[in-house]
């Protein structure tokens, strides 16, 4: 199950400051009494946490819709209970002039305020199409009318987040779309619209409004470049990226796409080390594996006894063609841990694949020495001797081979290979 926000558990919504994250976890402290409720306690200080420190903060924000900012303005008179049946004739009488005189100013002037009385009693009742219109007409009116403007505005970003929150994205696109395009420097529009995209499973449309907010927010941390948290929302936002490209259909392009995500996390936190290992992990996978042994030398410098770093450098040096640095890598981290499951497990596998590589390749005495070498860690395991004893026949000693076969036969008595290669020995003399 997927983490609880940690907005949610303290009852606030993103953006609140500092003092409001203090203020509502002392309140649910009071509500969970630590001794009585210590499994929800540690669920809030949990959350507290998330939210105090920069970093962890920003895990959260990037990936939680913005809270809209502002509010729909009315003028004390606009808010006037005056009767509806008023309103609704002026409006009628004023347009029906309008009709009659299009350019006339003073009559234009007189209808915009009941427009406004209009779209205030539309937005008391939630009619939000309604009183959308209402400014509409204002704004067709007099384009100026700032009014008018703040209170589409709003509208667009005030329904927009909330369609995005019950996940009707497309009428969440569609409203936030419009404000941006009257708004187009509203960062908290476009990174709304990144993660609605997102949810959709848009990708041109997401990649496109990731961009620009990680280029608004590098524009803001080039002038504070102290800011944490700025730079941890532009590291997360990069390895969201090179995530979604690694777990996606592996082409060409979602591979050098997660590589560049991991390489822009280098540049603003340069020992990120997810990020190197993935960026490693994915020139294994594009099967660079002089690059991949660079990186993972630079990497095991900085991490000289992280077992996965010196695992991966292993199967790098053998992809490679390098074996003895590759088994000598594998040696010295069994010396870092002697009991490591990981290493002698990689061990095994690349013995047996080389192995058998040099068997088909005609080099029997070299593929004896790998098998004999896995032989001392996996002695009872009939494919083994099934491979050795099919080794010793193809190299010409069948007497050796008998033997070999014998034992798959004594761990595996119905083993029908075996049986078979014993009885065409048998049959040659």
């Amino acid at each position: 199950m997927a983490e609880q926000s940690a907005y949610a558990i303290l009852n606030l919504r993103k953006g609140v400051s500092e003092q409001e994250i203090k203020l509502a976890y002392v309140e649910m402290v009071k509500r969970y009494d630590p001794e009585k409720h210590t499994e929800r306690f540690m669920i809030i200080q949990n959350a507290f946490e998330r939210l105090r420190d920069p970093k962890k903060r920003a895990k959260e924000d990037v990936f939680t819709y913005n809270y809209p900012r502002g509010e729909f303005q009315f003028s004390p008179e606009e808010k006037t209970e005056e009767p509806l049946e008023e309103v609704l004739g002026k409006i009628k009488e004023l347009e029906q002039q309008l009709v009659a005189n299009p350019t006339d100013e003073a009559v234009k002037a007189a209808v915009i305020p009941y427009y406004f009385k209009r779209s205030w009693r539309h937005t008391q009742k939630k009619l939000w199409t309604e009183a959308m219109k209402d400014w509409v007409l204002v704004l067709q009116l007099d384009p100026t009318n700032q009014k008018a403007k703040n209170n589409l505005l709003f509208s667009y970003v005030y329904l927009g987040y909330y369609y995005a929150v019950h996940e009707l994205v497309d009428e969440s696109t569609t409203l936030l779309e419009k404000c941006l395009r009257m708004w187009p420097d509203n960062l908290d529009v476009i990174h709304n619209l990144a993660l609605v995209a997102d949810k959709a499973g848009d990708k041109e449309r997401a990649n496109k409004y990731w961009s620009e907010t990680v280029k608004r927010w590098k524009e803001l941390l080039d002038k504070a470049p102290e800011d944490e948290y700025l730079r941890a929302c532009i590291i997360e936002v990069h390895k969201h990226h090179g995530g979604k490209a690694m777990e996606s259909v592996p082409t060409a392009e979602t591979k050098q796409e997660a590589l560049e995500s991991y390489r822009e996390i280098l540049k603003f936190n340069p020992a990120d080390f997810e990020a190197q290992y993935n960026i490693v992990a994915t020139l294994m996978d594009e099967r660079k594996f002089e690059e991949a042994i660079e990186e993972l030398k630079k990497l095991q410098q900085a991490h000289p006894k992280n077992l996965d770093v010196v695992n991966l450098l292993g199967w790098a040096y053998l992809n490679a063609g390098k074996m003895e640095l590759a088994f000598s890598t594998w040696r010295r981290g069994l010396v870092l841990d002697p009991k490591s499951h990981q290493i002698k497990d990689s061990i095994m596998r690349a013995r047996l694949q080389v192995g058998k590589k040099l068997k088909e390749g005609g080099l029997y005495t070299q593929a004896l020495v790998h098998f004999k070498e896995l032989q001392k860690m996996m002695p009872n395991q009939w494919e083994l001797h099934y491979e050795i004893g099919d080794t010793l026949c193809r190299k010409g000693d069948r007497r050796s081979a008998l033997t070999e076969f014998q034992r798959v036969l004594e761990l595996d008595p119905k083993n029908k290979a075996a049986k078979k290669a014993m009885s065409e020995i048998r049959l040659r003399g």
